[in-house]
């Protein structure tokens, strides 16, 4: 790794910025010093991004400066864990991969019922039996004739 972060100047400048926001990142609930502490260490990193003079680095300075509440929001933790929006991206990726599947649906109902019941597998059957068919209108089904 030093043989390759040795060639060029830049690029072991950008993988120190890198590392840097990657400690910045890891915190425990325990070593959390609270949100004024983290906004100087966010500043310094964002500051550090900027005056690196690598055109990439600035691009993440800048974004990092505009997403620094968000980031800040990051570090409050609610039964042992950091506040994260990625469960809710994680269902809302799923929802869509359902529907890009399925071709479209064409009964809403029931690419509801299946999107609900993808996400709560531990639900159980309702035992009440359903007051409305959501079931499509079509042509019966012929008889099947089984070839031997």
């Amino acid at each position: 790794m030093k043989t390759i972060l040795n060639i060029d100047s830049n690029l072991k400048k950008a993988y120190e910025l890198k590392e840097q926001y990657f400690d910045f990142n890891q915190i425990t609930e325990e070593t959390y010093t609270g949100r004024p502490e983290k906004e100087k260490e966010l500043d310094r990193l964002i500051l550090n991004c900027i005056e690196s003079g690598i055109i990439q680095m600035v691009k993440c300075g800048k974004t990092l400066n505009e997403w620094k509440t968000e980031i800040l929001n990051s570090f409050i933790w609610v039964d042992g864990k950091r506040v994260s929006n990625g469960p809710v991206e994680g269902k809302n990726s799923y929802i869509k991969k359902i529907l890009f599947n399925a071709n479209g649906f064409v009964n809403f109902e029931r690419a509801r019922n299946k999107i609900m019941y993808s996400q709560n597998h531990s639900q159980r059957y309702s035992p009440n039996k359903k007051q409305r068919v959501i079931k499509r209108k079509g042509k019966p089904r012929g008889k099947y004739k089984k070839s031997n």
